[in-house]
């Protein structure tokens, strides 16, 4: 059992408690500044590497975050719509509508043409091809989220010219184009 320097020299008698504990403690040497390096070429690549890395990842996680955004978004306007779309299995009359560039015709109730062409209906695309009939309420909240997937139900009033022979009869609204 080894004791430490200062306990060996109390046992052999050669030093006595009070000069032990004078001993003065010695100071680590420091490392003068000077004396530090510049970093090499190795290290400052291996620096802006890690950098540009954090950069690209950075940018990956905000794709990734706008992606989940957008999938959220459409999740929850399919949601409104199969929550409250209108049930079209008895429609027999045609109603045409433009869809961008082309017209296009769904079947619909007489009731439901009444409120689609008085704007208390409106139609939805859900996809390429796939459209549906919700209460002008919950259109809104689609439009809010996106207004891409609301089909607009354009009415133009147009006034008619000065010169116009048939000025004096309207056109019906319910008039089927």
């Amino acid at each position: 059992m080894s004791n430490s320097l200062k306990d060996q020299l109390l046992k052999a008698g050669l030093v006595k408690k009070q000069d032990a504990k004078k001993q003065p403690k010695k100071k680590k040497a420091t490392v003068a500044k000077k004396n530090r390096k510049k970093p090499s070429e190795n290290t400052l690549r291996t620096q802006r590497a890690m950098l540009d890395k954090a950069k690209k990842d950075k940018k990956l996680n905000e794709k990734r975050r706008a992606e989940a955004e957008r999938k959220a978004l459409v999740a929850q306007i399919k949601q409104l719509v199969h929550g409250s779309k209108v049930d079209r299995k008895d429609g027999e009359k045609i109603y045409n509508f433009t869809f961008g560039k082309k017209v296009k015709s769904i079947y619909v109730t007489e009731d439901q043409h009444k409120q689609l062409s008085k704007d208390q209906l409106v139609i939805i695309s859900v996809g390429d091809e796939i459209f549906e009939v919700v209460p002008k309420v919950v259109a809104s909240k689609i439009a809010e989220r996106d207004e891409t997937m609301v089909v607009k139900n354009e009415q133009k009033t147009e006034s008619p010219a000065e010169d116009d022979p048939y000025a004096d009869y309207q056109i019906p609204d319910d008039l089927t184009w």
